[in-house]
């Protein structure tokens, strides 16, 4: 339920800014100021990657470990642009860690990368076509996916978040 919640709102705020395909369906909202039809695209897609489970755990091991090496990325890329590109530039709120946010930061960066390789390898030994772990296939594919459409797209018309308030 924690996975769909965030899914619906990563949805949501994607649509709200015309980052997603059929944008416009996805950030409506009913009478209680929910993204309902957000709501189910993810609980849809969730119960779509469940099913894989009926028919391989290997492939259910392969999304779920997709799923937490994405998470992870999600986390850690505005943590690297922040210890790297933007460390004289950022501008620290009200709450942060002082002198040790730069060191915490790599600290973070470095612990992802760790997890992301343990989370690439195979689930099960001898490693064969069915025991091999096609995390790292699904997502530098989808790196690939997603750095081609900014290239090639997106770089020209994406501004940024929309801000609400």
């Amino acid at each position: 339920m924690s996975s769909v919640t965030s899914n619906s709102r990563m949805v949501y705020a994607f649509s709200r800014d015309g980052a997603m395909p059929l944008s416009s369906l996805w950030h409506k909202v009913n009478k209680q100021e929910v993204p309902i039809n957000a709501v189910w695209l993810s609980a849809f897609i969730s119960f779509c990657m469940a099913l894989t489970s009926l028919g391989s755990l290997v492939a259910f091991q392969a999304m779920v470990s997709i799923a937490t090496i994405g998470l992870y990325i999600a986390y850690a890329l505005p943590i690297f642009f922040r210890v790297s590109l933007a460390r004289k530039s950022f501008v620290p709120g009200p709450f942060n860690l002082g002198r040790y946010g730069v060191v915490v930061g790599w600290i973070a960066v470095l612990w992802v990368a760790t997890i992301s390789v343990l989370f690439s390898l195979p689930v099960a030994y001898p490693v064969t076509s069915e025991t091999l772990n096609y995390t790292p296939v699904a997502v530098g594919g989808l790196l690939v996916i997603t750095v081609s459409r900014w290239i090639v797209s997106a770089r020209y018309w994406f501004t940024g978040p929309i801000t609400n308030i």
